[in-house]
């Protein structure tokens, strides 16, 4: 037997085993033995957990030419099936710790399930009368079906029947009359930070209250206050850090600069509507004295 793992390849050759049984415990000493005896026992488990009555259920159900020379009349009991399990279990945890201290240690176990795979196929194929592997060739109903189940898959998918997602949503919708998504993004905004200043509080006044109005009245303005503030900073977080947490010191300093940024900016029109000016001043002077010169030329000839 050949096993390649990794780069390695080695040529395994087992002479006849041993039949002392002092001599037992040297062969089992072997490593390349216990895989040998571990795959025997995989080999025996997977044929008798064939045989579970759970098994043989699946076994009619695909077989269409059943072969009843193959089939074995004897029913494995649950109780050793569990046995079975545990045991087929035990075997390949063995063979993986085998070959632990190699990087590809689960590359021998693989190629057991392959094999045993590969085998439990074969005797699907002879269970079910050896039919042969050549498929028949398909005709024009075969293409024609295939032709129609991949329209249906390239078709496009039709519309959703409900526009909204359900239907209450979709009738509700139709009485909306000319209303469309468009036009209900800008109904609902956001107010400004200024609406939620608050003038201070008269000490005077609150001393007229009972003690649930005081508590009330505070936290009114407090609640305002931070509503204010929130949305301050989900525009200018910078602005409101600088005036630390106070509402109406923000929006004085806000108001201060935007006055100062519309006067700067008034000062610069002003600036620039006298450069016109004199340009175009220059300009009339200019085309006055050319006039002037070609004046002069033309009487001195």
């Amino acid at each position: 037997m050949d096993i390649v793992i990794g780069s390695e390849e080695k040529s395994e050759y087992y002479p006849g085993f041993l039949k002392s049984r002092q001599l037992f415990d040297l062969q089992l000493a072997d490593s390349k033995f216990r895989r040998t005896v571990l795959f025997q026992i995989m080999v025996v488990m997977r044929h008798l957990l064939s045989l579970r009555e759970s098994e043989k259920e699946k076994r009619d159900k695909r077989t269409k030419t059943p072969n009843k020379v193959v089939f074995y009349n004897f029913t494995l009991s649950p109780e050793d099936a569990t046995w079975a399990q545990q045991k087929d279990k035990d075997a390949h945890n063995l063979t993986d710790l085998a070959f632990q201290p190699h990087p590809q240690h689960r590359t021998f176990t693989k190629a057991i399930r392959t094999v045993l795979d590969r085998d439990e196929a074969w005797v699907r194929w002879k269970e079910n009368g050896c039919p042969p592997f050549e498929e028949p060739s398909w005709g024009e109903k075969e293409y024609d079906a295939m032709e129609k189940r991949l329209r249906q898959i390239l078709a496009p998918i039709p519309p959703y029947r409900y526009p909204l997602g359900n239907a209450a949503l979709s009738d509700l919708w139709k009485s909306a009359g000319d209303m469309t998504m468009e036009s209900l993004k800008g109904r609902v905004q956001l107010p400004a930070p200024e609406d939620f200043v608050t003038d201070e509080l008269d000490m005077v006044s609150l001393e007229d209250l009972t003690e649930a109005e005081k508590v009330e009245k505070l936290d009114e303005r407090a609640s305002r206050e931070w509503r204010g503030l929130r949305l301050a900073m989900r525009y200018d977080m910078a602005g409101v850090a600088e005036n630390k947490g106070s509402l109406k010191k923000y929006v004085e300093s806000k108001n201060g600069s935007t006055a100062e940024e519309g006067k700067k900016e008034e000062d610069k029109d002003i600036k620039d509507e006298q450069m016109v000016d004199v340009g175009t001043n220059g300009a009339n002077g200019k085309s006055e004295d050319i006039k002037e010169e070609a004046m002069d030329i033309q009487n001195g000839h």
